[in-house]
């Protein structure tokens, strides 16, 4: 079944779409998109803490984080979800580029981005969190 979805999430358009059909090609991927970067981000963010909390590197008082950051990252990812398909309609308009991989290749760069980019504090605090554990 992951196979499946992967294979709909990451597919290419059998034909060329029209502007419209450009946005919606987006819009139809961009809950199942939500869903896997909150899982992943959630998963994150729990490990993110568990190296926080376990690591005794944070005096008492201080901040690892600040909160309007976990507040603020869904409409960060949603933008620049959104900027997927402005950059695809300006690559189709401004340089001409008629392929149909366009938008599955900028769904797979903008997927691995946001992995990366929520994986980046975690990652951090993990690494603090092997240094005071072997220090």
């Amino acid at each position: 079944m992951i196979i499946r979805i992967k294979k709909w999430f990451f597919q290419t358009p059998a034909t060329k779409l029209s502007p419209l059909g450009i946005i919606m090609w987006w819009e139809v991927r961009r809950i199942p998109y939500n869903i896997l970067i909150g899982v992943y981000g959630f998963i994150s963010l729990l490990l993110f803490y568990f190296f926080i909390l376990s690591s005794g590197y944070l005096q008492p008082g201080e901040d690892a984080v600040e909160p309007l950051v976990i507040v603020a990252a869904p409409f960060a990812i949603n933008l620049a979800y959104t900027a997927g398909w402005i950059v695809e309609l300006i690559m189709r308009y401004v340089f001409a580029l008629q392929s149909p991989k366009i938008g599955p290749h900028l769904l797979k760069a903008g997927v691995v981005f946001s992995i990366v980019v929520a994986s980046l504090p975690t990652v951090l605090w993990g690494c603090i969190y092997i240094k005071t554990r072997f220090e």
